[in-house]
């Protein structure tokens, strides 16, 4: 069985709920510091502040509450998870996603998850801002 699928998917529902969040008046002050370039790069991936990263990771490690540890199922689906981080803060990558976390950073209303969740919320911008 494929388990590193469930916590991809988890961490992809969690980031989102959590982003939207990070998004709101009372949580924005923590996120406005990842916010600082609206041309990121592969490392600003992790640029921001220190409760950011650990808040929006805990969607990753829902599925152990019903799935035994399998260490290298996690491994693999922590491999893709950062990897997709860090590909979608790059112009070089942006081709992988049609750049849709990147066009968030220049309208943060908009493309706060996978092209599938912002989808379903309506919160998909498919053109690119000015």
């Amino acid at each position: 069985m494929s388990l590193w699928l469930f916590h991809v998917v988890s961490y992809d529902i969690w980031f989102y709920i959590s982003h939207r969040l990070l998004h709101t008046p009372f949580l924005y002050n923590i996120h406005k510091i990842h916010h600082e370039k609206r041309v990121p790069q592969w490392l600003d991936t992790y640029h921001g502040h220190w409760f950011e990263s650990p808040f929006q990771s805990i969607g990753f490690f829902i599925p152990l509450l019903v799935f035994p540890l399998d260490k290298s199922q996690m491994l693999v689906a922590f491999l893709i998870c950062q990897m997709r981080g860090l590909m979608r803060h790059d112009e070089r990558t942006a081709f992988i996603d049609n750049g849709h976390h990147l066009r968030h950073h220049l309208n943060w209303n908009y493309n706060y998850g996978e092209e599938w969740i912002d989808w379903i919320f309506n919160t998909q911008e498919t053109s690119p801002s000015s």
